[in-house]
């Protein structure tokens, strides 16, 4: 039986190797695996959301393209507001 893995990262600050991080994430697309992350704080969070495929699909240094969009990147702060707990 296949598995899928979801990748929670909860972060208060900025990848410091971004080209890095796109060409490992390209990668990923083809891997049974979705990536959340979570910026919380007040760092700025700009090139985070460029990991976020869902304006522009992905793409790394050498211009490889992602097979899909398998990262999520959420503001903290613009979301909290927007979540209902139900218990």
């Amino acid at each position: 039986m296949p598995i899928y893995t979801i990748l929670l990262i909860i972060t208060d600050g900025i990848i410091d190797d971004m080209s890095e991080a796109k060409r490992l994430l390209v990668q990923a697309g083809t891997l049974p695996l979705s990536v959340i992350i979570i910026g919380v704080g007040n760092a700025d969070f700009t090139n985070m959301e460029t990991l976020d495929g869902d304006i522009v699909l992905l793409t790394d240094d050498q211009g490889n393209k992602t097979v899909r969009d398998c990262v999520q990147f959420v503001k903290f702060s613009s979301a909290k507001d927007k979540v209902i707990f139900s218990f």
